[in-house]
C-alpha cells in the first residue's frame, strides 16, 4: 500500500472467529453501522463515550428500519455475539489515537456483549436491553473523533450487499488520492468483497456494475468504467468521486488543516476572548486554545451560548458531562437553530434597527428639506411675476388687465358665481393669482435644479398674501 507520503507500507488484517457463531455478515455490518450511529449521538449528547453503552433494541431497529419482532431482536444478539467473538490480527492497519501510532497485535472490536432486560408475554411489548463494552483502540478513537466519516443515511440507501461492501472503503481509497479518480484491480476486489470474479466486461457490468451504479445515485460516485489492465491480464474498475464523497473529503481536509500549527500560534483578541469562553465552561486550557484557533470567534460564541442555553434547560439533567458535551457540540459542526437568537445577534439586530431609523430620520429631514426649497423656488416665481406684472402694467393698465381676465373667467357659469360670492378685496386677489400664473407659463424660469446651483443659500422671507 502506498500512504499519502508517497511510501510504501505492508499493511494486513486477518479477522478469527469461532465455527459456531462465524465471521460477520452484510447484515452484521449494517446493524454495526448503527451501532456507531447510536455511539456517536451518545457522545453528542453526553460528550464523551463510556463502557458499557447501553441500548435497547427497539432503538437500533428503529434506526435499521426494522420492526421489533423476536426473530430480529434474535438477530442483534447473534450479531452481538458474534462481534465480541471475532478477532483482528492487525498489522498497520489498526491505529491508536491516543499512542499516535499503528498497532501490530491481536484484538478485539467488542471486549463484551450482554444481552439485558424481559420481554412482555408472546414477544409483546419487548423491553430488550443490551450492554456493550468497546475496546480500549476503539473507544479511545471514538472519544478523540478519530474515525472515519460515514453517513448511515446515505448508507441505508444502498440495498445490494455489494454496494454496501464498497461504500466503507471509497473514502479511504478517495482519501490516500486526495480526491482524484482511482483504479481498482478487478479481480482483487472481488477477493476483497468475497464476491465470484467474471471473465467478460458484459458480465461484470452485469454484477458489480449495479452496485457501483447504485454509488453513483448517492453522489459516492460520479462515474465508474471497466477497461483491460496494461500491465497484466484482467480488467480494472476506474471510480470518480462524487459530489457527495467530495463533501466529506472536503470537511476532512478542512479539520486536518485547521489543526496545523494550531498550538504554537498566538490567537488574536477575539479568538482569545473565545477561548475564555470555553474555560469558563469547563473545557480545558489546551483544548479550548485548539478550538479557540480552528472556529470562527463569532460563531463560536454563538455556539456556545446555544449550549450553555442547552445545559441550563435541563431539568432532567440528561447532559453529564457539560464541557464535553460542548467540546462534541462543536467538533461534530452542529449549527445553532435558526430558531434561536445569540446575545450577538440581538446586538446586530439593534443596531441594525438603530441605523434604520437614523437613515429614516435623516430621509424624512432632507424631505421636508427639499420640499421646503421647492415652496421657496414657487415663492420665488411668483415674486419673480408680480414684479414682471408691475413693469408692464401701470396702475390704470393692471386695471383694465385685470377686467379682462375677469371677463375671461366668467366664461365659467360656475367661476363666474364663485367671483360674485368675493368681496371686492378677495376678487382682486383670485383676479391677481390667475394673472400671475398666467404670467409664469409664459416665461422660461430656470429649473429647480439650476436655480438651487445658482443661489444655493437662498432664502426667502415669509410672504404674506398678495
Amino acid at each position: 500500500m502506498v500512504n499519502r507520503d508517497g511510501k510504501k507500507i505492508r499493511v494486513s488484517a486477518e479477522f478469527r472467529s469461532s465455527e459456531t457463531l462465524g465471521l460477520p455478515s452484510t447484515s452484521d455490518r449494517d446493524k454495526y453501522m448503527a451501532f456507531m450511529k447510536l455511539a456517536m449521538e451518545t457522545k453528542l449528547k453526553m460528550g464523551v463515550i463510556n463502557n458499557p453503552i447501553r441500548f435497547s433494541g427497539y432503538s437500533l431497529l428503529n434506526i435499521l428500519g426494522q420492526c421489533d419482532s423476536g426473530e430480529n431482536y434474535e438477530a442483534l444478539n447473534s450479531w452481538g455475539m458474534r462481534m465480541a467473538d471475532t478477532t483482528i490480527t492487525s498489522e498497520q492497519v489498526i491505529y491508536s489515537s491516543v499512542r499516535k501510532r499503528y498497532m501490530n497485535k491481536t484484538v478485539h472490536v467488542f471486549r463484551s456483549f450482554t444481552r439485558l432486560g424481559t420481554s412482555g408475554l408472546n414477544n409483546f411489548g419487548r423491553a430488550d436491553m443490551f450492554e456493550v463494552e468497546l475496546e480500549d483502540w476503539l473507544l479511545e478513537n471514538l472519544n478523540e473523533s478519530f474515525v472515519v466519516p460515514e453517513d448511515f443515511n446515505m448508507y441505508r440507501k444502498l440495498v445490494r450487499p455489494t454496494a454496501k461492501g464498497i461504500f466503507v472503503y471509497l473514502y479511504l481509497w478517495f482519501y490516500a488520492s486526495q480526491g482524484r479518480q482511482v483504479e481498482k484491480d478487478y479481480a482483487e476486489l472481488c477477493a476483497l468483497l468475497n464476491i465470484r470474479t467474471y471473465d467478460h466486461v458484459s458480465k461484470i457490468r452485469e454484477t458489480i456494475g449495479l452496485s457501483l451504479t447504485d454509488l453513483v445515485n448517492i453522489g459516492y460516485l460520479r462515474s465508474w468504467d471497466v477497461r483491460p489492465m496494461m500491465s497484466k491480464s484482467g480488467y480494472k474498475l476506474i471510480l470518480t468521486p462524487g459530489r457527495a464523497m467530495k463533501d466529506v473529503l472536503l470537511l476532512t481536509q478542512r479539520k486536518q488543516l485547521a489543526l496545523v500549527g494550531q498550538t504554537d500560534m498566538p490567537l488574536s483578541d477575539s479568538r482569545e476572548s473565545a477561548m475564555a469562553a470555553l474555560i469558563e465552561k469547563g473545557v480545558s486550557p489546551t483544548k479550548a486554545k485548539d478550538l479557540a484557533g480552528r472556529l470562527e470567534p463569532s460563531a463560536l460564541l454563538d455556539r456556545i451560548e446555544f449550549v450553555s442555553h442547552q445545559v441550563e434547560s435541563d431539568t432532567r439533567k440528561n447532559i453529564k458531562n457539560p464541557a464535553g458535551y460542548l467540546i462534541s457540540f462543536l467538533e461534530s459542526d452542529q449549527l445553532v437553530p435558526s430558531n434561536f437568537q445569540t446575545s450577538r445577534q440581538r446586538v446586530e439586530l439593534q443596531a441594525k434597527k438603530a441605523h434604520e431609523d437614523s437613515l429614516r430620520a435623516r430621509n424624512t429631514a432632507n424631505a421636508l428639506k427639499q420640499l421646503h426649497l421647492q415652496e421657496e423656488y414657487e415663492a420665488w416665481k411668483r415674486v419673480e411675476a408680480d414684479s414682471v406684472i408691475a413693469q408692464r402694467f401701470p396702475k390704470a393698465a393692471l386695471v383694465e388687465k385685470l377686467k379682462g381676465v375677469s371677463s375671461q373667467l366668467r366664461r365659467e357659469p360656475t367661476v363666474a358665481s364663485f367671483l360674485d360670492r368675493l368681496s371686492q378685496e378677495q376678487r382682486r386677489r383670485e383676479l391677481m393669482k390667475h394673472l400671475r400664473n398666467e404670467v409664469i407659463r409664459e416665461l422660461d424660469w430656470p429649473s429647480f435644479e439650476e436655480w438651487q446651483r445658482a443661489d444655493p443659500q437662498r432664502r426667502l422671507f415669509q410672504m404674506g398674501d398678495d
